[in-house]
């Protein structure tokens, strides 16, 4: 996997997450609980500051997509 190609995909993941957490928290916390049974549970800390965590995990995500245009740009 190239350095690009992960870029795309964390920010792809963070900005989901980061939407999500903005406009449906429901089908996160649902989310959760789907992934508590497989990797890990999602604090409810980060649900009490549910709009501070999405605006940061899109902000995240667009700095991700920066770097991989950068990195495409750059060779």
């Amino acid at each position: 996997m190239s350095l690009v190609s992960f870029c795309i995909l964390i920010g792809a993941i963070a900005f989901a997450l980061g939407f999500l957490l903005l406009l449906a928290p429901d089908s996160v916390r649902k989310l959760n609980e789907l992934s508590a049974k497989m990797i890990a549970r999602i604090d409810t800390l980060t649900f009490s500051y549910r709009i501070g965590v999405g605006v940061s995990l899109i902000i995240a995500a667009l700095f991700m997509f920066f770097m991989a245009y950068y990195f495409t740009k750059r060779h």
